[in-house]
């Protein structure tokens, strides 16, 4: 009876403490508190100047709600942290800080000693001779040289007849043109700010692929190669080679992973930054071929489009040239205006290498040595690509670029032209390097390349 009775005093009586709402939580002090489901809580002590938050019962509990941080260091870790999720983000920001570091301060260091008139055949373009104060004279100065002064002659004033401006693609200075004018005319920075972003993807799709045909090993040792190649430094200037060399890789990556309108686009636009650019759909077609088993039957709109496209592009601007423009003397101005003329491959080679060996000539003996030490190379490299059955697209690639660097023959004792420049886009070669040759061969490159850039800040030839 008396154990009835305390059952239904205790039906009468409220919840006891111990039973919580569900928003609610209990202190360390026994009474209850309402959640704040979207605060952080800490014991941390509070700095002064913090921005806090105190409910009734956190204080009480020794707890401080802290907001979210919306400053911009956080922002910016935050953005770092994603970017360098990806391995290969991660590895090419790193090359590329460092590489553009050391050769800000190279030419820096050297900005104070360099003529203030550069010579007489260094710049034909005298509308854009170097003129910069404060930081620029020693970040953006040392490195608006020879063809520089072309690109930013176009952006500012457009082609003309007759001046030679009709034998540079439009794509890059066209870019330099709009980005120049969104940064108050500041064109050479609008060019460096162009190249160095090229770099940056160039470094991105190298590591994908060279990942992709070989190990990541390899293609961290590829992508160093890469950067200390010996005129590496114009990836960095304000020339198109960092532009092309990364739309290249870009299409050959998007054409591994079967995405061939990027692929089309990414060649269209390769063949308006390089002449040469047009080459890319042999090797591109022949990856598209390749994954429809080369069955013609499997064609669809999209190969016609790689196959048609990309020429009718480079066609329509070399129609603006000479029947808009009428500008007809493109082989003439190769020869007054750069000292080179079209020949056949194994002209420029063979005639080379008789003219290397002709007394005349001895002035130019060490960067026509250098260029021989690099073709030569380079020709073994490729042939040793072809002998380890590595795929065959990138070796039609190689091959057809080399074919058409040496249709450029110097006239003027520069017997192969640029071709230490050129080979920049010869990317297979690095990604096999970067398998068999040896590692302290980095270092080496990395030192003529600081010697080779200290001749370029001089107004020296250089490539």
């Amino acid at each position: 009876m008396v154990e009835r009775d305390t059952q239904n005093n205790q039906k009468g009586k409220p919840a006891t403490a111990s039973i919580h709402p569900a928003n609610s939580y209990t202190t360390t002090k026994g009474y209850t508190s309402p959640k704040y489901s979207n605060a952080l809580k800490t014991n941390r002590p509070v700095h002064p100047g913090s921005f806090v938050s105190y409910g009734h019962s956190a204080a009480d509990a020794g707890e401080v709600i802290v907001a979210p941080d919306w400053s911009w260091q956080n922002w910016l870790e935050t953005l770092w942290k994603r970017l360098t999720a990806d391995p290969a983000v991660a590895f090419a920001l790193t090359v590329f800080f460092t590489h553009r570091l050391l050769l800000f301060a190279l030419g820096a260091f050297f900005a104070p000693f360099v003529p203030q008139v550069p010579p007489l055949g260094a710049s034909l373009l005298r509308d854009v001779d170097p003129r910069h104060w404060g930081p620029a004279f020693f970040l953006l100065a040392p490195w608006q040289r020879w063809d520089t002064n072309w690109y930013l002659h176009i952006a500012q004033w457009g082609y003309a007849i007759g001046d030679g401006t009709t034998n540079y693609p439009p794509l890059y200075p066209l870019g330099v043109a709009v980005l120049g004018r969104i940064l108050l005319e500041q064109y050479m920075l609008a060019a460096m700010l162009i190249s160095n972003l090229a770099y940056i993807f160039c470094l991105i799709y190298f590591y994908k692929l060279a990942s992709r045909l070989f190990t990541i090993n390899v293609a961290r040792r590829a992508s160093l190669f890469l950067a200390t190649f010996p005129t590496a430094f114009f990836l960095l200037s304000a020339y198109t080679d960092s532009l092309y060399l990364a739309l290249t890789l870009a299409a050959f990556y998007y054409a591994e992973e079967k995405r061939w309108w990027p692929v089309i686009i990414l060649t269209i636009l390769a063949s308006l930054t390089r002449l040469q650019g047009i080459i890319l759909v042999a090797p591109l077609y022949y990856i598209y071929m390749q994954h429809r088993q080369f069955n013609w039957r499997k064609i669809d709109r999209q190969g016609i489009a790689l196959a048609a496209l990309p020429p009718v592009s480079l066609g329509l601007y070399l129609t603006y040239v000479y029947f808009v423009l009428g500008d007809f003397n493109f082989n003439n101005h190769l020869a007054v205006v750069w000292h080179v003329k079209f020949a056949l491959p194994w002209e420029t080679f063979f005639g080379g290498l008789v003219g290397f060996f002709d007394p005349n000539n001895a002035h130019n003996l060490i960067y026509n040595a250098m260029d021989l030490i690099l073709l030569v190379v380079f020709v073994c490299l490729i042939i040793i690509w072809a002998q380890k059955k590595l795929p065959v697209a990138y070796l039609i690639y190689s091959v057809l670029t080399m074919l058409v660097f040496l249709t450029r023959q110097g006239v003027d004792g520069f017997f192969w032209m640029s071709l230490n420049r050129y080979v920049l886009a010869v990317f297979p070669v690095f990604m096999l390097a970067g398998a068999i040759a040896p590692r302290y061969l980095i270092k080496v490159s990395a030192f003529v390349q600081a010697i080779w850039a200290i001749l370029f800040v001089f107004w020296m030839w250089a490539g």
